[in-house]
């Protein structure tokens, strides 16, 4: 074999290892790529979620502020027979109400849990603490309702509904969102390029 023959083999060996280096970087460039395009998908689709949760809690503000002073007001200055049918249009209002506050929960927990199929390592905790905040409000909420049944001031009552939005955990909850955001766009890498 002469030289030349030796140098054909070399440049045939170093083109196909160079073809296979090629290979393996273009396809782990498709798998990030993919993964990327994915989480983009959930991403988005959970934030257009969110958005749609915080639409229609915008809409409706009993959803936020719950009791109407519409039932106060019959409870404080009607007769008896005013005050009994207020009571009644009052528990079926708050029905209504639990339905509906409890229906967006719902909703967030499932989408947190499809988000946390693929979000990365950094995030899972925030997502999950978010989750345990939400539960912990719908928590409050539904022992503050347990209570009407055993309460017999129904002002007490209405008070602690309407407080149950305004604590830390809110705070919390509207920190740690802001954070999630962040930290979605950063993994996105959407403003990075």
């Amino acid at each position: 074999m002469e030289t030349k023959d030796y140098i054909t083999i070399g440049i045939a060996i170093l083109g196909w290892t160079w073809a296979i280096i090629q290979y393996s970087l273009n396809r782990r460039n498709q798998k990030n790529d993919k993964a990327l395009e994915k989480r983009f998908e959930v991403y988005s689709s959970f934030l257009s979620k969110m958005d749609e949760i915080n639409q229609n809690m915008r809409t409706d503000p009993k959803m936020i502020y719950g009791i109407t002073t519409e039932f106060m007001g019959r409870l404080l200055k009607g007769d008896e027979e005013d005050t009994n049918q207020a009571l009644l249009d009052f528990n079926s209002e708050l029905i209504d109400y639990t339905k509906k506050s409890v229906q967006p929960t719902m909703i967030l927990n499932q989408e947190l849990n499809k988000l946390k199929l693929v979000c990365s390592d950094a995030l899972l905790p925030k997502i999950e603490e978010y989750k345990r905040l939400s539960s912990d409000y719908v928590d409050e909420f539904q022992i503050v309702l347990n209570r009407i049944s055993t309460q017999k001031d129904i002002n007490v009552t209405a008070k602690e509904l309407e407080n149950i939005g305004h604590s830390d955990r809110i705070l919390m909850m509207t920190e740690l969102w802001q954070s999630i955001e962040r930290m979605m766009r950063d993994e996105i890498g959407y403003y990075k390029r």
